[in-house]
Formats: structure tokens, sequence, C-alpha cells
């Protein structure tokens, strides 16, 4: 059935067509539950909803025109309140003079997006019943969709008024459990802004527009070589009533910051950080069955909560002591979600959203932990971690060598620098205790090549920045975290550590941050081993005569023969560029067997490759590819790609390369689209 406007309603037909799609995918996968059918889940007890009136809010500021002059500045101000309630509001004292509909449909061009459909019903979480947003739905305009959102409002509620968010909130849980609605549609990750480009639009002109927020001067997002959608490059959700986000965590424990254009208000929940490890407990336990989780250990949920698709109701977390706090997001508001504050969420009407992720120097600790997170389930990571808090750091220790010689001012607050150093002096310390070890059990150091490319690990995905270990055992790199796989490997002389070429002066760094006695405490608890206690599979194989002194001289084979043994010939990733989706790409120099000449334990011994595949198959990589091809490419992907009514929804910011197992010179590298809506 059609409006007069064109827009068609949910119709029988498309209900139908919808419904054939699913059928189809779910005996593909051997499943004919009906994803639209609800049925009671026992373990979501919401025959009462009286635990509504539990949550509290989440704190609210309302910053003058001064205060708002500067982001980041004022997020440090209120961080030590805000911070432990996970969520945030902030009301803008600015306000936009160019509606975001008139920025969409005439500064834009009128973009026409892809909506996807989401059932209205809770899952139990078993291998049988999982949550999915797989459908696509259609596309429309802005002004298309306002229409068809504010008709389905106004033919349930008979107006068009906003009603009480209490009522919205039981309503929303109500349908979910026992309505009769089956799906609403939401469009999000939608590449774009709706800030007015406009010299007269105020809000538009300031800090606090999120087309350069990740990027001002105090965030440390702004050191990426390339634009991340979705990270540093803003998004909008455009929802309608009922639209939901999952139970999600930002990539590596970012923080975010969302816009609310206009619309309907958004009931927002969060937990704060420091209980996140408690939310992931209750939520392993107590939602997800134990088939569906990938291990036992604590990174279990943390994995499929990645999936972005976990919806359940806060009860459950409240009956298990988890803190949760509201939030209700009006138009003209900001929510500010912490590092590490699980946040999910749904929408009383047509509203326009955008979203961005942002990070200070207090993030880079709580970012370790994300890195070590994604390491241990072994997924490519969306930012290069350890190359951030490089530049962090030597962008920090030039800003105070200027302070001290009176030619500039501290741009950074002193608390927020030392959270970085902490970190940084770890793994400085870290590497450089691995590395002399390595040389003392016979393999030699050498400089990286200038390759613009972020090298991961082969066997963890960490972002090797500082050095990374290439041997004749494997066909890939590998970081300095894997002691017990060198260990057992016997190449010894013929093990190669490669490092940066700026290795002695981010040593220097590490050490002018202790001698500053900021970071005493790291480096007590850092020199009260011996380097052997620390590292007992490398210690094994050297002299234990031999004594270690933190950042001692390690010398630099610089011979000519070692440049043929090198990450050159092993593709890298490159995390701060934009990659293509859907497509395949040839490469004359892959991963490659190495064998040597001699079996004698000199450097002088030159290498040759033979070009064999690895032995699996598989390896994950990055292709390189300029910023203006991949943008293209994706957004093709993105939006030209997307018609087909069972399409699974597609993750913007990551992605799975998988290498086809060829016997030839050319290696073809195959890069194809998780299966998994990210929801922000």
């Amino acid at each position: 059935m059609a409006g007069k406007d064109g827009v068609s309603l949910k119709s029988v037909s498309y209900g139908a067509r919808l419904r054939r799609s699913c059928d189809a995918s779910l005996r593909e996968a051997g499943s004919m539950r009906d994803p639209f059918l609800k049925h009671r889940v026992k373990k979501f007890d919401l025959s009462s909803l009286d635990w509504i009136d539990e949550i509290p809010d989440c704190p609210v500021f309302s910053p003058s025109t001064q205060e708002f002059e500067d982001p980041l500045v004022y997020l440090s101000k209120i961080a030590p309140v805000a911070a432990k309630y996970g969520i945030c509001k902030i009301i803008s004292p600015v306000s936009a003079s160019v509606p975001a509909g008139t920025v969409l449909m005439k500064e834009l061009g009128g973009i026409k997006f892809t909506t996807r459909v989401q059932p209205l019903r809770l899952a139990e979480w078993t291998k049988d019943d999982k949550f999915a947003f797989f459908m696509s739905g259609r596309k429309y305009t802005f002004r298309e969709f306002e229409k068809m959102a504010n008709k389905e409002f106004v033919r349930r509620y008979s107006s068009a008024a906003c009603l009480p968010s209490r009522y919205m909130e039981e309503e929303f849980w109500h349908e979910i459990a026992f309505g009769k609605m089956e799906s609403v549609e939401y469009a999000c990750d939608i590449d774009g802004s709706a800030f007015s480009s406009s010299s007269h639009d105020q809000l538009g002109r300031s800090k606090w527009n999120l087309k350069r927020f990740s990027r001002l001067p105090n965030s440390t997002l702004r050191l990426l070589r390339a634009a991340v959608p979705g990270i540093t490059d803003p998004m909008l959700y455009i929802g309608m009533l009922f639209s939901m986000f999952a139970w999600h965590v930002e990539d590596h424990y970012l923080y975010s910051i969302n816009y609310h254009h206009c619309g309907a208000p958004k009931t927002w929940y969060g937990i704060p950080g420091s209980a996140a490890s408690d939310f992931e407990k209750v939520v392993r336990e107590h939602v997800y069955d134990h088939e569906i989780l990938s291990g036992e250990g604590e990174s279990a949920a943390f994995d499929v909560l990645l999936g972005k698709t976990t919806i359940f109701p806060p009860n459950i977390l409240l009956d298990h002591h988890v803190p949760v706090y509201r939030a209700i997001q009006k138009p003209g508001e900001f929510v500010v979600t912490f590092p590490r504050a699980y946040h999910s969420g749904f929408s009383h009407g047509f509203n326009c959203g955008e979203a961005v992720n942002f990070a200070t120097g207090e993030w880079f600790p709580l970012g370790a932990v994300a890195s070590q997170h994604y390491a241990l389930l072994k997924r490519i990571p969306v930012l290069p971690y350890e190359e951030l808090l490089c530049k962090e750091a030597t962008f920090c220790a030039n800003e105070f060598s200027l302070f001290e010689h009176g030619n500039v001012t501290l741009t950074g607050g002193t608390h927020i620098q030392s959270y970085m150093k902490g970190p940084f002096v770890q793994l400085m310390r870290f590497q450089h205790r691995v590395r002399w070890l390595l040389v003392k059990m016979g393999a030699r150091t050498c400089y990286k090549a200038d390759i613009d490319a972020t090298v991961l690990c082969g066997i963890c995905k960490r972002d090797c920045y500082v050095a990374h270990i290439m041997c004749n055992c494997r066909a890939d790199a590998i970081c300095l975290c894997h002691e017990e796989e060198i260990s057992k490997c016997s190449c010894n002389c013929d093990r190669v550590v490669f490092v940066r070429k700026d290795i002695f002066e981010l040593e220097e760094i590490s050490k002018k941050f202790e001698e500053i006695g900021i970071l005493d405490e790291v480096g007590k608890q850092m020199s009260q081993n011996d380097g052997y206690n620390m590292h007992p599979y490398l210690s094994n194989g050297i002299d234990h005569n031999a004594k270690y002194f933190p950042y001692c001289k390690i010398l630099i084979d610089t011979s000519p023969e070692l440049r043929t043994f090198s990450e050159v010939d092993v593709l890298g990733y490159d995390l701060n560029k934009p990659y293509p989706t859907l497509s395949t790409i040839t490469s004359a120099h892959g991963p490659h067997e190495y064998s040597t000449q001699s079996d004698e334990c000199t450097s002088s011994k030159q290498r040759t490759y033979s070009s064999s595949c690895p032995e699996n198959g598989t390896l994950s990589v990055y292709p390189l590819c300029t910023s203006d091809q991949a943008f293209s490419t994706d957004k093709l992907a993105a939006q030209d790609t997307d018609d087909s009514d069972c399409e699974v929804f597609r993750v913007k910011r990551r992605s799975s390369i998988v290498m086809e197992k060829r016997c030839s010179e050319d290696l073809t590298i195959t890069l194809t689209e998780n299966q998994v809506l990210l929801l922000l």
C-alpha cells in the first residue's frame, strides 16, 4: 500500500518478499526458526516493568558559551564526575541555524540511503536462536524516510506529538516481549554529516562540529595518517519508532560523542567502564548459551558482543548488581560515552543523530587493554594502537623540549599526558628486554624498510610499529609477545628482529619520561624483575651470566645483504588507510617461505626465496591503496550493491581478508566482509 507521497508503507508483498528471502537464507544455514517470531524467553522476565524506575539518570551538563569553546578541555573538566557513570549528556548552548534536513537534502544533494530491518523480539542466544539484523530494507531520501516513520508513529498512537519518555520506555520493552510489531527499519552507519558547512551556522562553525572533532589538537586520533570511516569521520543514524542500537562498547574502547540533530528523543542505557568486566560476566553467564561462546575465558563474551547485535533488557544487569544509568537525549543535545562503557538504546520515533569517536591521553591505558583483547581473539585491529602511542609520546617529548626552551606553551594537561607515558615506558622496556634476549640467542637486528604500511603479527594481529621478528619457520612477521612460539623455533642465528630507524630516539624519550619522575613507580615495578623471571621461555636459551641493563645498546646490523630479508616481501597492513571491500587484488610479492644457502650462523649468507604459499593458505592482510580509491570502492559497496533483500549486514570498520591457496608466482587475495551489523 502506498501513501500519497509515493513512499510505500510496509505492504503485504514487501513482507512476504522479506520472509521468503529470510526463509531461503535460514534453509542454507540449516535452521528454520522464524527471525520475526516472538516467543517467551525465560531468562528475560518482562512480566513487570517496575525495574524501569530503578535506573537512575546519568549526569547532565550545561556548559556556558565560554566553556563550550574547546570541547576536549571541557570534557576533561567534567570527566572525573561523568566517567563514573559511563555516559553523560551535554546540552549545547549553541543552536544550529541550518536544519539537518536542509543539509542532507540541499547541501548534500538529497543523498539516498538503504535501511536495515530489525526484528522486534528477544532471542534465546543459543546456537539455534541468535538475534541478527541481516536483511536489507529499502532506499530512501531523508524526507521519504521521515514521512514513512511519522506515518507509522501516527498509525500506532493517533498522534504526532512526542509522548512521555517513561511511557515510551514501557512501550518499547512490552513490544519487544509481547507486541505484534514484527520489525522496524533503521538507517545506520551512513557516511556523511548533517552539520552545515554554512559560515552562518554557529554550531557548524564551532569545534563541536563532529566533522572535525576527532582531529582537534588534543585528540590522539589526529595522528592517524588517513581517515577511518565511523572512527575519525562521523556517520549518520536515522531511526524510527523503536529503532534500536544493541549493547556494545566502542572499537578499541574509544570515547564516542553523539549529537541529536532532530526528531523524537532516544533512550540510552550506559554502564560505567569500571563495571565492564561485571557486565561481560553477566552476559557470559546469564545471557549467552555456553555453546555460542568461542572459549572459556573472560574474552569469550567480548567476542560475541563485538557483533553488536546483542539486545536484552537492563533488569538482568540490575538483578546482578551491575550499575546502569539512563539518558534521554533530545535535539540539540550531545551524549558522550567514556572508554569501555557499554551502552545501548532505542528511538521514540523518527530522528536523526550523528556520531564519531575520539581519544585523549587518558584513553591509552584502556586502549592497551582493548588491544590485548583483540590479540587474544586474533582480531585485526581497527587502529594501530602501538603507532598512536609512540607518536603521541614523540609529540609530547618534542613539545616539552620546546617548553623547556621557552619556545612554546604546553597544549595538553600534564595529568592527561601521564596516562600516555606509563603505557609507553612499559612498551619500550618490554620490547628492549625481549630484543636483548633474542640477540643473546643469536638473532640479528636490522632496521625496518621504508614502507608506508603497518605490519601486523601473523599470530595475534597486533600492529608491530616498533619491532617485529622474521625467521625461516614462518611465512609472516610476528610480534615480540610470543615467547613460547619463539623458544620452540630452531632458527636462532637465522632469525632477524626488525626495528624502527628511530628506535634509539624512542628509547631516549622513554628514559626522559622516567627521569621526569612521573613514572617512578612504573620503572620500579619493571626493574624489580631481573629480566629472566619475566621471560622464562627465552631466558632458558641464553647464558645466565649475561647481565641485562635497561636501555643498553643493542647493535644494529646494517649489512646490505639483509635488505633481501625484510618485511618488504610480506604484504603489509595499512590501518591508517581505508580499504576496498569486495575486491580481489593480485600481488607479485606475497609471503614467502625462506631457505638459506648455508646452515652456518653467519650474517653474510644471503637468503633465497621460494614462491610457495603458506601451509594453511590463509593470511590476513590489508592491501595498500590510495584514500580516493578506497573511498569510492567502499561507497559503491555500501550503497550500490546492497539491494538484495537478504543481504547480511556489513561491518564498515573491520574486514576479514582471506588469501586463496594458490601455488603460482602470484598470490591472489580476496577481501570478504564480516557478516554482522555494526551498530553505534
